[in-house]
């Protein structure tokens, strides 16, 4: 695959990282898929290793799709917070919530139903 593929970011994806507010936290808006999951790994890893301990919030309310690769990324940087004593807290949309559902994880992660504020 060219390098120009790899990059390209679907329309109305976005990731934006908030380090300013009193929580840390990663805002994703659109699609989280075979695709798009490597950058909310990416900037996830680089939240949770930089944070010494505290909490980290994974604001997942603008997420239209939700496919497994997406929630393997979130169950593996629920291990690496678990690692670093940092929590990881998970704010996700309906569509998040039905896989974490249908999948039965929600005892392996911290899911919150109300947006971070």
């Amino acid at each position: 695959m060219p390098a120009a593929e790899q990059n390209t970011t679907p329309p109305g994806f976005s990731i934006k990282l908030d380090v300013e507010a009193p929580t840390p936290r990663v805002v994703v808006t659109g699609e989280l898929d075979l695709l798009t999951s490597p950058q909310l790994q990416e900037t996830l890893g680089a939240l949770i290793t930089d944070k010494p301990s505290g909490r980290v919030v994974a604001d997942l309310t603008g997420v239209t799709f939700f496919d497994s690769s997406a929630l393997n990324v979130v169950l593996q940087a629920q291990r690496q917070a678990a690692e670093k004593a940092v929590e990881l807290e998970v704010v996700p949309s309906p569509q998040v919530s039905r896989v974490i559902e249908l999948t039965g994880v929600a005892e392996h992660l911290s899911v919150s139903e109300e947006p971070p504020a």
